[in-house]
């Protein structure tokens, strides 16, 4: 499907940034993955010209960059939350709208949660009434708004990114951008509101109840739903003047209220958590397993084995990636265009193993490799198992 943007050109950059503006996220909406590439027989592959190997190879690429995300049960989760709050919420009176925030560790996948679940919405809305889409409307009638925060965001700053995003005049004092904004969003018929990375928000004393103050603001004044997603936000000031007074233990995904004084978005939003998947469930492990199967029935090499990872690897890609989704994601990709390059064609634990992730996830993973190796060691047994180093050596 061709995308809407105005000014759409072969020139344009062909992947998707974060979307700051409308138009950006229309680009998103109507995105297409690459299509999965038609591979020729694999004799035929490898008497190809240089040339054309090469264009093939760069079509697999391309298609394994943008590999389907999962709809993980966590996905289905918080889609059904965020849908029955704005069927809730559709036709409330006048006053605060209920909200969510989904709290929870980096990497596990909170900001493509809420940009898939919004994505959808507004394809559903496309198709229950186009009318609203049609081109003489098109840029009016925006239902989605997706503001992703920067670093020690102000209530102000709050307010430009939203006047922005809608092609609204950002110049005059507070006040005035926030009446353009809250009449700029009844205009446009926005339903949802997503802030992504809540947890920029300035936390000083006096900058951090503003900023919550201009959250309930928002929520009190604007038509919408608002959902947020961030790092440790029980413990910032939009659920907590004080904050907690000791060290937070999380057991469960929906959080008691911290032990500082609430703040009034504490008393209108709810909180729950998106964790890192944990294989201590017969049920745990068999989504774990069943996400992983999803990536690989879609990897477009010649000699790579039906579900090799899936059936053999399952365990390791849960401690390569500490449970991940992200890490998960990046190290397919990344092995699925190493097999490419290399000529393996095939993911491989050897390739796996020569892929460096994040700094966090070979932490982590250097931590499991050690108690492995102490375990084996305490068992008397001679093989102890090392981390290859980047090359995949030994």
């Amino acid at each position: 499907m061709a995308s809407p943007v105005p000014g759409d050109s072969d020139c344009l950059h062909p992947g998707l940034a974060e979307p700051r503006t409308k138009e950006d996220w229309f680009a998103y909406v109507f995105y297409d993955p690459p299509p999965r590439p038609v591979l020729p027989p694999y004799d035929s592959y490898v008497t190809m010209d240089e040339a054309e190997q090469r264009r093939l190879n760069r079509s697999r690429n391309r298609y394994h960059s943008a590999l389907v995300l999962a709809w993980t049960p966590a996905v289905q989760h918080f889609e059904t939350e965020i849908t029955e709050l704005l069927a809730a919420n559709e036709m409330a009176p006048p006053g605060a709208r209920l909200g969510l925030l989904i709290d929870g560790p980096p990497t596990v996948g909170k900001s493509t949660l809420v940009k898939m679940i919004g994505r959808k919405f507004e394809q559903e809305l496309r198709e229950d009434f186009p009318e609203r889409f049609s081109p003489d409307r098109l840029g009016c009638y925006v239902p989605v708004v997706y503001i992703s925060l920067t670093d020690q965001v102000t209530p102000k700053q709050i307010s430009i990114a939203i006047a922005r995003y809608l092609n609204v005049p950002t110049s005059g004092t507070k006040d005035t951008i926030d009446d353009r904004v809250l009449t700029a969003l009844t205009a446009s018929g926005t339903q949802l509101i997503i802030f992504d990375d809540l947890h920029f928000l300035d936390c000083s004393l006096k900058e951090g109840r503003a900023s919550n103050d201009h959250i309930k603001f928002l929520a009190n004044h604007a038509p919408c739903t608002i959902i947020g997603t961030g790092v440790d936000l029980e413990e910032s000031p939009l659920l907590s003047e004080g904050g907690p007074t000791g060290p937070v233990k999380r057991t469960s995904r929906v959080k008691a209220p911290t032990s500082g004084p609430r703040t009034q978005t504490a008393g209108r939003f709810s909180r729950q958590e998106l964790s890192a998947f944990a294989l201590d469930s017969e049920e745990r492990i068999l989504q774990w397993v069943g996400v992983i199967h999803s990536l690989e029935k879609a990897l477009a090499l010649y000699q790579h084995k039906d579900e090799s990872l899936t059936r053999q690897h399952w365990r390791y890609l849960h401690e390569r990636t500490d449970g991940s989704i992200a890490g998960l994601h990046a190290l397919i990709r990344r092995s699925a265009v190493r097999a490419v390059q290399q000529g393996a064609e095939a993911i491989t634990r050897e390739i796996m193993d020569s892929i460096v992730l994040s700094y966090a996830h070979e932490r982590a993973y250097a931590k499991v490799v050690d108690l492995q190796s102490r375990a084996s060691v305490k068992g008397g047994s001679k093989q102890i198992r090392k981390r290859p180093a980047a090359d995949g050596s030994a």
